[in-house]
């Protein structure tokens, strides 16, 4: 019998076995799949009549122990008849006769081979089925060092290869399995570098070194040690210190001016820098960002917005969510209270009025913010200090705009070889320019093709016609005439990608580029390069590009004077582009932050969408953005579904559906659960096969409404939808109900959802995890903490910010539970400031009420019952399900405790405060008392 005619065995995981046709016959009974565990495990060895009676009868069995196993062993060998024979008193495994994963696993790994499609098919601790005997605990064990020496080996296969997508965050979970352990901390480093994470690179050293001196007294071996230092270094070199944008000017004959601000700013908390379009206010404001070190930076650029949505902007930047009936102002002051924090504001001079009034409002409210503004006026608010930029200097060839010019030229050219009589005339130039750094830039940028004196008669040729030909002229005329014959000196098909770039909000890659251009991916490759040599275009990290805002905004106006199919492109290119995304979410631990990064084209699209009437795409996109709406925590996107709706309130069918049931899921986020029924119900009545998420939104709203049996329904109905994969979100939901709901299942259940999803990392698997946990929250706490500490460690990994709060959440409760009250005090800060960020009031009063259960067990009495008062009142409209008997019981108990008077006088104190004064009251019940 060749190796091909094997029996094979998994046994890295629950036990699986195929024949030799290839069709499984694994044991359907527990007791034969521990029988022929053993058998596998002992491969080649007899194992005894004793030992396999006492494997599975430990404490008592059957009258006839013998004859019982004699029956199980018959069937095995009829499964396995050329495998499995008698030896003395005993059975023996052929070892000949069967290939086991295990054994494949060591061959790869000692032939140099890949591990990749045994990791891939390993589905959890080898042997489960000998869980009790010390033999399979210890080979489970040795396995499961093989297990992490596969994963190094293949991780470093992928680096070699540079296939580093979703890399770091598989190494983040075997770095947090095994925190002491130094060569995935070390492959995780290198995975964090190849994708340009150079700064969270070396704070995974750092962590090392210290969890390494605090828990074993040593340090990291020489060469992770050398390794740092290199990367120190060059992170030093590169000022790749904060996650501030990519720097698109130089900072020639800026050094006395920045050393002036920094200044300014330690005795001040507000600093403008004004002066005219072009003279380097963004430039001297990133790099003020990235020196100032004390404290967290927060980068707001306001070039795209307008009056109306400049607020809006800044919360955004912020992270901070809209909650209805809140004005936005008063929202960021109450997030914000006594945080410490510097913002960035960029390009305030068209929004002015509300910038002013919001820095007036966080100057007077929030102690610990500094703001540091550029604008081509001073905003006027009191306390401001007020740091004019000027032009560099001009005037000899020594002066800081003549180097500017040298060094740029240089950059594009490789070689700068000037005579006597070209340095004067560059001279010329700088000045006829005003000494504005990006129109130095660009004109030094065209010396790859062009001389100087070519140079100066463009310029020349081009200055009048600016002038009075655009609404930028007036005030900036030579900035204007040094883009308009930039873009003059291009080839009508390189102008006419120029113009078509201009579309987008932000970065954007070489396809993107090219589906709004219209051409292959070659060609916008080229175009691109070649628009980035004239310094027309901008590289940004990631491997994508930029267009200044000033070049954007011309090329808008081109765009608008000319016949232009651009938006239709865009706006096409990213609705195919979210629903191919979307779908990654079953399997990439990198799909939330691309999504995160492409939001505003997205939004840019259903605008434009929405403005031409093409509400079939406009509902395709918004379709395709509800998961990572949930998921991420962003009722903003969930919300735009109202857009859709408002546009075509008739529609019928399963988008009209999907539309719906997202427009549910955020009103269901901000607390409006009336609403979110509403929406709701209007999903499952547009379109006779509702889609799944339609089920999902009438379930989450019976879930909160304490419906558990009429909410476990839905989510059976969504997750057995024709065609949907298993395990999926849905299904997992309703174990978790099951478990919520005391169903003897739940518990075989989740063990069953955690096999299946094995080792993945996705937001799914990371929500899937936490349902899991809470299945059996009530059966089996140890269990429930493991697996809800893996779903914190994949929303970690993955940018899942709900898992993230939700199973904090629990992870809290279970702390109480075992009377670990000061830990749960201590979790529960983070994770009311992660709701009230998100605007997420649906979850955040589920999280108030166990917060006023801890409050009672920590001795705070009146604190609890103020709290208890808050909540009752605030939530007087919606319905509490089971939680009403708990309060009940803790109403009780705090008017026993502080008296029927000093109960009710403390549950007013609760009536009169507001949301977010709720929230500022809680934190500080929390914190030590006095």
């Amino acid at each position: 019998m060749g190796r091909s005619e094997r029996y094979r065995c998994a046994v890295l995981g629950p036990l699986r076995v195929w024949g030799l046709d290839g069709g499984e016959v694994t044991p359907s009974g527990v007791l034969p799949r521990r029988l022929l565990s053993l058998l596998v495990l002992r491969r080649g060895a007899v194992v005894s009549v004793d030992a396999a009676i006492e494997l599975l009868w430990p404490k008592g069995g059957p009258n006839n122990p013998a004859a019982a196993l004699h029956s199980h062993m018959s069937r095995l060998r009829r499964v396995m008849p050329e495998a499995i024979g008698s030896a003395g008193n005993g059975y023996r495994l052929d070892p000949e006769r069967i290939v086991v994963d295990a054994d494949e696993l060591g061959e790869i790994l000692d032939g140099g081979g890949s591990p990749a499609a045994i990791l891939r098919r390993w589905v959890g601790p080898a042997y489960p089925e000998l869980d009790t005997v010390d033999e399979a605990r210890a080979e489970s064990a040795r396995l499961e060092e093989l297990r992490v020496r596969a994963k190094q080996v293949e991780a470093a296969r992928r680096l070699a290869d540079g296939r580093t997508d979703g890399l770091a965050a598989e190494l983040r979970v075997v770095v947090d399995e095994y925190p002491l352990r130094e060569p995935p901390r070390a492959l995780l480093i290198e995975a964090l570098v190849a994708t340009g994470r150079t700064a969270d690179a070396l704070r995974v050293y750092d962590e090392f070194r210290r969890l390494l001196a605090d828990e074993l007294g040593t340090e990291p071996s020489e060469p992770l040690q050398r390794r740092y230092q290199q990367l120190l270094a060059g992170d030093r070199a590169t000022g790749a210190s904060q996650h501030l944008p990519m720097s698109v000017t130089s900072m020639v004959g800026r050094d006395d001016l920045l050393a002036e601000t920094e200044v300014l700013l330690t005795g001040t908390r507000l600093v403008t820098l004004v002066g005219p379009g072009g003279v380097g206010k963004t430039r001297l404001l990133l790099e003020l960002g990235r020196r100032h070190t004390d404290t967290s930076v927060v980068w707001c650029e306001l070039a795209g917005t307008d009056v109306d949505g400049a607020v809006g902007a800044v919360a955004a930047a912020l992270g901070i969510d809209v909650r209805p009936g809140i004005p936005l102002d008063e929202r960021i002051v109450g997030v914000i209270g006594t945080t410490k924090m510097l913002v960035l504001l960029d390009n305030c001079e068209h929004v002015i009025e509300p910038v002013a009034a919001l820095v007036d409002l966080l100057l007077s409210r929030c102690p610990g913010v500094r703001v540091a503004a550029t604008s081509r006026e001073r905003l006027r608010v009191a306390g401001e200090q007020v740091r004019r930029v000027p032009p560099l200097q001009v005037g000899g060839d020594r002066s800081p705009a003549v180097q500017l010019f040298f060094e740029r030229a240089a950059s594009a050219t490789g070689e700068l070889a000037l005579d006597p009589a070209a340095v004067d005339q560059i001279c010329a130039i700088v000045a006829r320019l005003d000494g504005l750094p990006l129109a130095i830039e660009l004109a030094a940028a065209q010396m790859y093709s062009h001389d100087v004196e070519e140079i100066a008669t463009g310029l020349d040729r081009q200055f009048d016609f600016l002038s009075a030909g655009y609404r930028t002229a007036p005030r900036h005329g030579s900035l204007a005439a040094a883009v308009a014959w930039s873009v003059d000196l291009l080839d009508p098909p390189l102008r006419d990608a120029f113009t078509s770039l201009s579309v987008f909000s932000g970065p954007f890659d070489v396809a993107a580029a090219a589906a709004v251009c219209g051409t292959d991916l070659g060609t916008a490759a080229g175009r691109l390069t070649e628009l980035t040599e004239r310094s027309l275009v901008s590289r940004a990290p990631g491997r994508r590009y930029a267009l200044l805002e000033t070049l954007r905004t011309f090329g808008r106006i081109e765009r608008a004077a000319a016949e232009d199919h651009s938006g239709a492109r865009h706006a096409h290119y990213f609705v195919d582009w979210v629903e191919r995304t979307g779908r990654e979410l079953a399997h990439s631990a990198t799909v939330i932050s691309r999504i995160d990064d492409a939001i505003a084209e997205l939004q840019r699209a259903l605008y434009w969408l929405l403005e031409h009437g093409d509400t079939v795409n406009a509902a395709r996109l918004v379709a395709a953005l509800m998961d990572y709406g949930l998921l991420r925590l962003r009722p903003d996107v969930l919300g735009l579904a109202e857009l859709v709706i408002a546009a075509d309130p008739d529609a019928t069918g399963r988008l009209a559906a999907e539309v719906s049931a997202a427009a549910s899921y955020a009103r269901w986020m901000a607390g409006d659960l009336a609403g979110a029924y509403e929406r709701a119900g209007h999903a499952l009545t547009v379109c006779d096969d509702p889609p799944y998420n339609a089920y999902g939104a009438y379930g989450v709203c019976d879930l909160f409404s304490g419906r558990f049996g009429e909410s476990a329904e839905w989510y059976r109905r969504a997750g057995v939808i024709p065609d949907r994969p298993s395990p999926n979100m849905d299904m997992a939901t309703w174990i978790m109900l099951l478990g919520y709901a005391g169903d003897p299942t739940a518990e075989r259940r989740s063990t069953d959802l955690v096999a299946e999803i094995g080792y993945g990392t996705s937001p799914y698997t990371a929500y899937m995890l936490y349902c899991a946990g809470e299945a059996v929250l009530d059966i089996d706490q140890d269990r429930a903490r493991e697996l809800l500490d893996r779903a914190l460690r994949m929303a970690e990994a993955t940018g899942t910010t709900f898992v993230t709060g939700i199973a904090g959440a629990s992870r809290a409760s279970l702390d109480v539970r075992a009377g670990r009250t000061a830990e749960a005090a201590a979790a529960y800060p983070a994770l009311i400031r992660g709701w009230q960020r998100a605007g997420m009031w649906s979850t955040q009063w589920v999280m108030l009420r166990s917060i006023a259960l801890l409050l009672d067990q920590l001795g705070r009495a009146e604190q609890a019952a103020v709290l208890d008062g808050a909540i009752r009142a605030a939530t007087a409209d919606q319905p509490l399900g089971s939680d009403r008997e708990i309060l009940d019981q803790l109403s009780h108990r705090l008017r026993t405790a502080l008296g029927a008077d000093g109960f009710d006088r403390a549950r007013r104190r609760g009536t009169d405060l507001g949301n977010d004064e709720i929230l500022d009251y809680t934190l500080a019940a929390l914190g030590p008392q006095p």
